[in-house]
């Protein structure tokens, strides 16, 4: 009287779950519509951007270094690695040093020890 009412009983019935259809298509179909996808995103990208759009672009792409910068002299004293990092990124940042600059330069140093041996 008093006391709980049974739930309902759970059917033994799976859920419907519907059938995942593949695509039956050759690789050549699939390479024309991913070149068609492409076009269509290089369209997008080309779509006229609003002056303030860009004035802001340009505004961030010279701010954001130096914000990386004050933020990496802040923590230096508190985490002296994480500081460390962020100075450092900042000021490639800076100087426009991307990784691939980076990675010829240590090739170059490489091949100069490396030409040493040789003689």
């Amino acid at each position: 009287m008093f006391g709980k009412q049974p739930k309902d009983p759970k059917s033994s019935e799976t859920p419907d779950i519907p059938e995942m259809m593949f695509p039956s298509q050759s690789p050549l179909e699939d390479t024309a519509n991913q070149e068609i996808e492409m076009a269509e995103m290089t369209k997008i990208e080309e779509v006229e951007q609003p002056e303030v759009v860009k004035i802001v672009e340009k505004i961030s792409g010279i701010v954001s270094p130096y914000f990386i910068v004050i933020v990496g002299l802040s923590l230096y004293d508190e985490n002296f690695f994480l500081g460390l990092v962020l100075i450092v990124i900042g000021i490639f940042s800076l100087l426009k040093i991307s990784w691939s600059d980076i990675f010829e330069f240590f090739l170059e140093v490489k091949n100069i020890f490396s030409s040493n041996d040789e003689l």
